[in-house]
Order: C-alpha cells, then structure tokens, then sequence
C-alpha cells in the first residue's frame, strides 16, 4: 500500500500551523506523496472559516481533474464547541452555497474534525486517556509538550495506526475520514 500512496498528490487545508504540521507528519508516516499544504494566516480571523471558504474552490478544481486519479484533498477543521457532523454539514452547504454537489461517497476528498481541537486528537494519539471532546487542551498540550513538539507530532503521527473503537469519537471518524484518500 505504501508504494501506492507514493504516487499520490494534493492538498490539505489546515486552519493553524499546528494542525498543517501533525497532517504533514501524519502523510509522512503513512507513506504518501506530496501534498501542497494551505494554511489559514495567522490572525486574519477564524482559521476554521478560512478553510470553510477556500473549500469549495478546491473541490471544484480537484473535480475538475478528475482525470488525475491520484489527486486527493483534505480540509481539516477543528470542532471547537460544534462537533463534528456540524463541522461537515456547514462544508457540504459551502459546496451547495456555490454551486457544486456536496461530497460524494467515492470522492477523494477527506474532511476529519479534530473536536474539540487539534490539541485534544495530539494527547489522545500520546496516550491520555482523560480526555473528552469539550474541553480546550490547548494550554495543557502546550505545557506537556510545549518544548519537545515536534517529536511529539510526529509521535502523534506514529500512533495513528493504534486509533480503533475506544478511541475518541471525532479521532475515530477521523480515522474514516482519511482512510477516504487511499488508493
């Protein structure tokens, strides 16, 4: 599977710098190809909104190659005190709002909602066990891993494989969610 997702390419909107660097590690550890990484600018306004709006110019533009079987499209947002099935409902109404289907069952195109935060799934994947998807982990991540954060990313990422039915509910649907972009 690795070599196939080698020859794999795309994007991933990510709405802070944070999130563009676990997903860039994430890709890494899981052997796929190059993805051009977006992320919203830092203090122009909600980086959740920044990636709701560029993404339905990315859908339309992945679809519009659809000849490129490898192209794939991932936009992440965090859940914050939304959750996830709103997180997604307000990306399939962006497509609608513009013009476009919503997002197909068969469509490359992977959307996971780190809920509360990317913060929450970066613990849970290091082995916290007392998390839940309503409290901000900002402060905590920050102060556990704070100096070190760049092995804890791409430990983060390592663990990734371990995610099954015990894991936290937006982690798990995430897990789905970027099992979408394989070959």
């Amino acid at each position: 599977m690795a070599s196939e997702r080698k020859k794999l390419r795309g994007v991933v909107l990510a709405e802070d710098k944070r999130t563009e660097r676990f997903f860039r590690n994430l890709l890494k550890k899981l052997g796929f190809g190059r993805f051009r990484f977006d992320t919203a600018p830092k203090g122009q306004g909600a980086g959740e909104a920044w990636v709701l709006r560029r993404y339905p110019a990315e859908v339309k533009l992945l679809r519009s190659k659809n000849f490129q079987a490898a192209l794939r499209l991932v936009a992440a947002r965090d859940g914050d005190n939304v959750g996830v099935s709103d997180r997604k409902q307000e990306l399939d109404q962006a497509l609608t709002n513009a013009g476009l289907e919503a997002r197909q069952a068969g469509e490359h195109i992977a959307t996971p909602v780190p809920t509360r935060n990317i913060e929450t799934w970066l613990l849970a994947l290091l082995g916290a066990n007392d998390l839940d998807e309503t409290t901000d982990y900002k402060h905590r991540f920050e102060n556990e891993y704070g100096a070190s954060e760049r092995n804890a990313l791409s430990d983060a990422a390592a663990a990734w494989q371990e995610v099954n039915d015990t894991s936290l509910p937006s982690l798990r649907d995430g897990a789905a969610e970027m099992a979408r972009i394989d070959p």
